[in-house]
C-alpha cells in the first residue's frame, strides 16, 4: 500500500519544487536534469521577455505584477511534464519490483519442486522443467520477466543466460 502511493507523492513533490519528486525516487540524474531545465528555462524566459518584478510597491494595496502568459505557460507545462515523469518513473519502479519478486518466487518454486536438497535455482535440472508428456514448459526469465522456453539455455527476449543452463555441461 505504501509503495503504491509513492508515485503520487513523487508527482506532488515534483509540482512543489522542480526535481524533488525524482529525488524521492532516488533518480539523481533525472532530478538534476528536471531542476536545471525548469529553473534554467524560467530564468531564460524571464530574461527573454524582460520581466521585471516590482518589489517596492508604491501602492500597498496593489497586487504584485502578474507573469506574462509567454513565461507562465511554458513553466506550467514544464512543471506538469516533470510531475508526469515522476509519476511514470514511480509506477515503472513498482512494476520492476513486482517482476523481480515474481521471478524470485518462480525460481524458489522451481527449486523446491525440482530438487529438494538444494535451494538454488542453478541446481534445478532442465529435465525437471519439462512437462509430464515430454512437451517443454515456458518459464519466466529472472532478468526480464517474460516467458521463455525452458529447454533453452538463454532467454530469447533479453538474451541473458538462464540460471539453470549451467547444469547441462
Amino acid at each position: 500500500m505504501r509503495t503504491q502511493l509513492r508515485p503520487v507523492l513523487a508527482a506532488v513533490l515534483a509540482m512543489l519544487f522542480p526535481g524533488l519528486g525524482h529525488l524521492l525516487l532516488r533518480r539523481w540524474g533525472r532530478a538534476l536534469l528536471w531542476h536545471l531545465t525548469i529553473v534554467g528555462g524560467g530564468v531564460a524566459l524571464f530574461y527573454l521577455y524582460d520581466v521585471t518584478v516590482d518589489t517596492t510597491l508604491s501602492d500597498p494595496g496593489a497586487a504584485a505584477t502578474a507573469l506574462p502568459t509567454d513565461v507562465a505557460l511554458p513553466l506550467a507545462i514544464l512543471y506538469g511534464l516533470s510531475a508526469i515523469d515522476a509519476y511514470l518513473v514511480g509506477r515503472a519502479d513498482i512494476a520492476e519490483r513486482e517482476r523481480a519478486d515474481a521471478a524470485a518466487e518462480a525460481v524458489r518454486r522451481r527449486a523446491a519442486s525440482g530438487d529438494t536438497d538444494a535451494g538454488t535455482a542453478s541446481s534445478v535440472p532442465v529435465a525437471a522443467l519439462s512437462g509430464a508428456d515430454g512437451e517443454s514448459l515456458t518459464v519466466e526469465c529472472p532478468t526480464c520477466g517474460k516467458d521463455t522456453d525452458a529447454d533453452l539455455d538463454f532467454c530469447h527476449w533479453c538474451t541473458e543466460p538462464l540460471p539453470w543452463a549451467d547444469d547441462e555441461e
